[in-house]
This record gives C-alpha cells, sequence and structure tokens, in this order.
C-alpha cells in the first residue's frame, strides 16, 4: 500500500508541470512544438545538403542542424518568460566549450537559420517559422541555381608531408607565387613524431589560351600549371606525398 501511494504520488509530481491549473504549458504543447521544429529544422537540412558545394560535406553537421532545432524550441518553451530561467540557462551554457571550428561561413547561416525556427516554434509562433523556412529555403535555392556571388576562379585543396625540422617555406613560396594566383594555409596536421601535413587552398594562373594550345595541345586550361607545380613539389627531398584535390577529382604524383 505504501509503495502503491509513493509510485502514484511520484507519476503525480513528475508531470506535474505539464498541470494546465500550474501553467500554461501542456502536454500538447510541447509534442507540437517538438513535431514542427523537427519538421522545419529537417526540411533546412535536406536544402543544405542538396546545395552544398566543395569539399567540406559533413553528415554528422547536417544531422546535428536537425537536433539542434528541436533542442533550442524545447529550451525556449521552458525557459518562457521566466527571467529565473533564462538567467539559469545562460550560466549552465557559459561553462560549455565548442572546440570544432565551423570550416564554411555558409555553415554558421544554416545555424542560425535552424536556431532561428527552433526559437519560434518554442514560443509557439509556428505560423512565422513555417512562412520564414519556405522563403528562406526558396532564397537559397535561388542564389544556388543562380551561382549568386560566384567568381569565374576555380579554388583546389593541396596536400604536402613535410619534416617538421624543414623550414619549407624559401622553398614552396617562389613555386606558389609562380603558379598560383591566391593561396592560403587551412591547416597544419602532425602524420607522426617527424612529420607534419600541410593543407593549402589554391587558385591557380591560367595560361594564355593560344600559348597552351601551341606548347601542350591541351584546351587552354590551368591543367599545365598544376602539372607543373606538383612536379616541381614533389623533386623536393624533404617533401613528400602531393595531392591535389579538385571537387571529386584528386591528382597525386
Amino acid at each position: 500500500m505504501i509503495a502503491e501511494t509513493f509510485i502514484q504520488k511520484f507519476i503525480e509530481d513528475s508531470f506535474q508541470t505539464f498541470n494546465p491549473e500550474l501553467v500554461s504549458l501542456t502536454f500538447a504543447d510541447g509534442m507540437i512544438c517538438l513535431f514542427w521544429s523537427i519538421l522545419l529544422s529537417f526540411s533546412i537540412a535536406v536544402v543544405y545538403r542538396y546545395t552544398h558545394k566543395g569539399l567540406s560535406y559533413s553528415q554528422s553537421f547536417t544531422q546535428t542542424l536537425v537536433f539542434l532545432g528541436a533542442i533550442v524550441s524545447i529550451v525556449m518553451l521552458i525557459v518562457g518568460t521566466d527571467i529565473a530561467r533564462a538567467f539559469t540557462l545562460v550560466g549552465a551554457l557559459s561553462i560549455v566549450r565548442f572546440r570544432n571550428a565551423v570550416k564554411e561561413t555558409r555553415d554558421v547561416g544554416f545555424i542560425f537559420f535552424v536556431m532561428v525556427i527552433g526559437m519560434a516554434c518554442g514560443v509557439r509562433f509556428y505560423a512565422l517559422a513555417i512562412i520564414f523556412t519556405i522563403i528562406g529555403c526558396g532564397l537559397i535555392f535561388a542564389m544556388y541555381y543562380t551561382q549568386f556571388g560566384q567568381k569565374n576562379f576555380e579554388q583546389d585543396i593541396l596536400e604536402l608531408t613535410v619534416d617538421k625540422n624543414f623550414d619549407y617555406g624559401p622553398i614552396i613560396s617562389p613555386l606558389f607565387t609562380k603558379n598560383l594566383k591566391e593561396y592560403s594555409i587551412l591547416g597544419i596536421d602532425a602524420v607522426n613524431e617527424t612529420q607534419n601535413r600541410l593543407s593549402f587552398m589554391v587558385t591557380f594562373k591560367k595560361k594564355n589560351k593560344l600559348i597552351s594550345l601551341l606548347k601542350r595541345g591541351d584546351d587552354g586550361d590551368n591543367f599545365g600549371v598544376k602539372t607543373d607545380l606538383i612536379s616541381n613539389l614533389q623533386a623536393e627531398a624533404k617533401i613528400f606525398d602531393v595531392k591535389l584535390i579538385s571537387g571529386a577529382n584528386t591528382t597525386e604524383i
């Protein structure tokens, strides 16, 4: 008898938060909020996956977009208009450290997109969330199909391995200046105790089309420049495993 009374009181106390006599939040509100936040966040994630370009696509990031929208909506639902809860939330989140760097600025936009949708669902502005999702996804598709903001050059990723005690600057700088229009370092990763793996974002110079046809017989693109750079880098004794990644293609010598 005592056990049954304890269990009954435990269940009643556990679901007391959803008592409409105590608060304006009901269990149905929570389910509706979760439904719309997950559905709209999933739609945004699908748009992100379809319109993504480049080499930095991550399945985990796409899944996180859906999860993030649901989390934000529930957080907003719990906090509501309670200032004390809001300050408690800020204090709790202040101890969290996010160490994963976002590789593309566009990804940051999608993070804020799902967060705003989650916030709108959390305060039960479902119509606004749906309208904003449709407009936002439509804008993304419009920019994707019109290639808005695209510049007329191709960027590749150049990877190479060097010894840790090797001063590679004086060697690769002249080669980069000769063959590249722009370049920037993406990262340096340790391969083992003696070697590092360098990654560069590079934009090759385009050769004059007539000269290219006369000398190489190709179609005037920058294939010859790419081959020359990789060959020169591979010729260095302390540079190993040179790879050029362009879309789905990888060139290795």
